[in-house]
């Protein structure tokens, strides 16, 4: 089993590569590698909420499953963009990972409000609405320069590609995403960009009104509706929360674990071995490991009906 990389790639903060507009391609490849730990730091947050569901009268398991979904699409559409323009996605080594509570997502995103895993409770989900907020993150307008945005960083990606047109390599090892075609052109490698960034911090109007969006709302809007617990419908050409009441689910409370050994040791071994077989598939060309993904909502859910929070940790010994 390949041990963690002993290094930890140099990684710029979001501001510098959204100042800098045009990207040489160490730097383009370099955002690539942020937009990939960027999108993954949302997911273990999302699954802890999601695998807290105990009794959900309004299914809203489903809404933070397709969220969680799309990120992990995210995430694997960041890093086939990355191999496309001749990069090697860098995954297996310990500071990918938050430590989370965290009140900065990495590239230096400030969080008011600490993205910690809970359960998928009513203050959780305005921390999700704010890692997931269309001007995101908020905007102190007073604040002179105001901080780039998540949907400004994809944009510089976009326009990188479209003012250099790097060489594309059509045969890259790339991971297989739903409804994704195959990053051949330049054109394919800004569609794809379009896709991460509208399906997750949606247009770039206001936050109740989720105009233009090609198949459903963005990440936002999903958690807003269980929020304020009403599903988000169109009245008189104008989108609002008034449509039929959503209730929150009954979930399992659990906590962070300081006892030894490390009650999480097996969760973060599976977690750990799923990452490395992640990086496998970018730079040898196999194919995902998707057992491993069940044994860690396995040994996840396990740990949370016990009360004991997930570790989302590298582990250093694989035996």
């Amino acid at each position: 089993m390949k041990q963690a990389m002993t290094g930890t790639p140099r990684v710029k903060a979001l501001r510098e590569y959204v100042e800098a507009r045009i990207l040489c391609l160490d730097d383009l490849k370099g955002a690539l590698q942020l937009a990939m730990q960027l999108e993954f730091a949302t997911i273990p947050p999302y699954l802890c909420a999601q695998w807290s569901v105990k009794r959900d009268p309004d299914r809203t398991e489903g809404v933070v499953h397709k969220v969680v979904s799309q990120e992990m699409y995210h995430f694997a559409l960041a890093g086939n963009l990355l191999t496309a323009i001749g990069g090697t996605p860098s995954v297996t080594y310990p500071g990918f990972l938050p430590d989370y509570p965290v009140h900065e997502l990495p590239g230096g995103i400030p969080q008011p409000m600490a993205v910690d895993l809970k359960p998928l409770v009513k203050d959780q989900l305005a921390v999700f609405m704010q890692i997931e907020h269309p001007d995101f993150p908020p905007v102190d307008r007073m604040e002179r320069p105001p901080p780039p945005t998540i949907g400004a960083f994809y944009d510089t990606i976009i326009e990188t590609f479209r003012e250099t047109c790097p060489d594309i390599y059509p045969d890259a090892h790339a991971v297989s995403v739903p409804f994704a075609p195959p990053i051949r052109t330049v054109a394919d490698a800004i569609e794809t960009i379009d896709r991460i960034k509208s399906e997750g911090e949606g247009v770039p109007d206001s936050p109740d009104s989720p105009t233009g969006e090609r198949t459903s709302h963005a990440h936002y809007y999903l958690f807003k509706e269980l929020y304020v617990g009403k599903r988000l419908i169109k009245v008189d050409g104008r989108w609002s929360f008034d449509g039929a009441p959503v209730t929150l689910p009954e979930v399992f409370h659990f906590q962070h674990s300081t006892a030894e050994p490390g009650l999480s040791l097996k969760f973060r071994k599976i977690l750990t071995r799923l990452l490395t077989d992640l990086e496998s598939c970018w730079t040898s060309g196999v194919e995902p490991n998707v057992p491993a993904m069940f044994e860690l909502k396995i040994a996840g859910q396990d740990l949370l009906k016990r009360g004991i929070c997930p570790e989302f940790a590298w582990a250093e010994t694989q035996g």
